[in-house]
């Protein structure tokens, strides 16, 4: 009786509670910090060996010390391009959808939030040095949020988040992920989710205020 009324209690229990938001990690910082991760490592590797084996005056100080530095600095990006793509995701939270970035975080509130579309990834002006990060993405679908309004400015946007995130054409928000329907149905039932929540508070509050006592 109890193990059957146990495994009925488990199937009643809604999913969301036991199940984590999950990540989707932003393609574009993942194939940004893989395009940095092999010439930081090389130059971290060429000028520790210069340092090591210095010939005449690069052994003396302060050049010695400045290589060293660029050494241990080349390092310390490579470590950090190792890092970076998993501190790079968009994730669906409770009451606001989640722009995760290596030096930034940006929370909107689905109040903010329009619709979601599919958009294709075709950037029409691309510069030289951009062009082997954007090559393997063209003809990619993206989620485009569209919003009422930015939470932020958006030169503040600008400054933080990639420019093939912020479109042009429209005000919002465009991801590129690797599962680009699973977002966009994420962020629907996330963003139905939040509005019954807060038409039942809405409910609630307006039953509260009918039948609190009113003082005279």
């Amino acid at each position: 009786m109890l193990y059957s009324a146990l495994s009925a209690a488990r199937q009643r229990a809604p999913t969301s509670m036991t199940s984590a938001p999950r990540r989707l990690p932003l393609l574009i910082y993942a194939r940004l910090f893989s395009l940095w991760r092999l010439p930081a490592l090389l130059i971290a590797a060429l000028l520790g060996l210069l340092w090591w084996q210095a010939p005449g005056p690069v052994a003396e100080a302060p050049l010695s010390a400045v290589v060293l530095i660029g050494s241990v600095a080349a390092l310390a990006l490579f470590v950090f391009t190792l890092v970076g793509p998993r501190l790079s995701y968009v994730q669906c939270q409770p009451t606001h959808l989640r722009v995760n970035t290596p030096f930034f975080r940006l929370a909107i509130s689905y109040s903010r939030i329009h619709t979601t579309r599919p958009v294709p990834f075709n950037p029409a002006q691309v510069r030289w040095t951009q062009a082997a990060l954007v090559q393997p993405f063209r003809g990619r679908t993206m989620v485009a949020v569209d919003l009422n309004r930015y939470p932020v400015s958006l030169r503040w946007l600008r400054l933080w988040l990639n420019e093939f995130m912020l479109p042009a054409e429209f005000l919002g928000l465009q991801f590129l992920v690797a599962d680009w329907m699973g977002l966009s149905r994420d962020i629907e039932v996330h963003r139905g989710q939040w509005k019954t929540r807060d038409r039942d508070q809405a409910r609630q509050d307006s039953l509260t205020s009918l039948t609190a006592p009113r003082r005279y």
